[in-house]
């Protein structure tokens, strides 16, 4: 049984929840089988094992600015639709 770091745990599972990389991918590029990293993901979401807060931070932040730019777009698209009938 291969024993992993902590800092290559955070690195894997920071691999599958900010960069939404699929699990398939994990397992050939690292060695490490699915259910060893639902584990590391379970402990993450226990607060046992953590993550660079920064990182994950700047990603929610990208995605929330992005989802207020497809609203925003939406919104204006609208308006313009509506002063062209």
């Amino acid at each position: 049984m291969a024993r992993y770091s902590n800092e290559f745990k955070r690195k894997i599972v920071e691999e599958r929840l900010i960069h939404n990389k699929g699990f398939v991918d994990i397992e050939r590029e690292h060695g490490v089988l699915r259910g060893t990293l639902f584990k590391w993901i379970e402990k993450f979401n226990k607060g046992e094992l953590y993550l660079d807060k920064r990182t994950f931070n700047n990603k929610q932040k990208e995605i929330d600015e992005y989802e207020f730019l497809k609203k925003s777009y939406a919104l204006l698209k609208d308006i313009r639709s509506k002063q062209q009938e």
